[in-house]
């Protein structure tokens, strides 16, 4: 249910009227203030989400990838990993596909290689820590 909010010029006060939808609201009508019963109102913007653009990190040169990579944040590098996917078009198989999800949930590069790198393992098992 939308929630639009008002401040009344008279008298000062802020407040909110309810709408079933969006299409229910219409801004041209009057709306009354609850407090004083005046017309004298405006509409009050409280937030505003503005969403940053994507970093297109499948056009990074060799350099600002290893910078990436280095960065040890997992959730970049799985980002990455999924433009760099997205790029090429190609399947580039279940692993790397593994790999990338659990970037991108934020495990840390180094747990996941050591679990796919033990599953690949001819014993399937490996040293444990």
């Amino acid at each position: 249910m939308p929630s639009y909010d008002f401040r009344c010029n008279t008298c000062g006060k802020p407040f909110s009227q309810f709408f079933k939808s969006i299409h229910d609201y219409d801004p041209a009508a009057v709306h009354a203030c609850p407090h004083c019963g005046s017309d004298q109102t405006v509409r009050r913007i409280r937030r505003v989400a503005i969403q940053k653009p994507g970093r297109d990190l499948s056009q990074l040169d060799s350099g600002e990838m290893l910078n990436v990579m280095n960065s040890g944040n997992p959730r970049e590098i799985g980002k990455l990993f999924q433009q760099v996917a997205e790029t090429t078009g190609e399947d580039l198989g279940g692993t790397y596909q593994e790999a990338t999800e659990r970037l991108l949930k934020g495990e840390s590069p180094d747990s996941i290689e050591r679990d796919l790198s033990a599953a690949e393992s001819p014993a399937g098992g490996g040293d444990s820590d």
